[in-house]
């Protein structure tokens, strides 16, 4: 198959499947919007769930590759972590198909959806991991395991992801990730309580 036609299967795929999700979304329908032969799709993908799949994985390479891009450009770990939480969330808004994973519960219909979702969230951590070894390294953080507290700030802004993203505005956003990251590197105890 011409990758041009892949690309346009793809593109119209993640189109319909965050406008109507998996179930509302036909193999017939795609095939007309991207104006290939309905068998055309089903030679390269095999079934419509595999050309969800596909398009969850492009979505999750798409956004970690804009947030890795956005961290290389800041210096120093404090600038980077911020920069993080931030393009995550810039770039999550317009992932919703990923989005719509947590809201419709596809990963019931179809575990391999699941997986791709926790591989997102492992590469996460991992980004957050060397951000906050780095600090580590720097003297500028002091974390006893960074693997941990990493793990921790990435389970910790999945958490936020579906409500926020849904119910908030980028404005709101910002001031929640503001208090955030405040009590990330100053804490929320007084030093005269320890």
């Amino acid at each position: 198959m011409k990758p041009e036609k892949v690309i346009s299967i793809l593109d119209t795929a993640k189109k319909m499947f965050g406008r109507y999700g998996l179930r509302k979304t036909s193999i017939d329908e795609i095939a007309r919007m991207a104006r290939v032969a309905k068998g055309t799709i089903y030679n390269y993908f095999g079934s419509k769930d595999q050309v969800y799949l596909e398009v969850l994985r492009r979505e999750t390479n798409e956004i970690m590759d804009k947030v890795a891009s956005s961290v290389a450009q800041e210096v120093s770990p404090t600038d980077k972590l911020s920069t993080f939480a931030r393009a995550k969330f810039k770039y999550m808004r317009q992932a919703i198909n990923i989005l719509n994973l947590d809201r419709e519960g596809i990963e019931k219909l179809l575990p391999s959806a699941e997986s791709i979702r926790s591989d997102f969230i492992e590469r996460e951590v991992n980004l957050i991991h060397s951000i906050l070894k780095e600090g580590v390294e720097k003297g500028i953080f002091r974390i006893n395991d960074t693997f941990l507290a990493a793990r921790g700030i990435a389970y910790s802004l999945r958490g936020f992801e579906l409500n926020w993203l849904v119910q908030e505005s980028q404005e709101q956003i910002e001031h929640y990730l503001d208090e955030l990251m405040n009590i990330i590197f100053f804490g929320m105890v007084c030093k005269e309580e320890y």
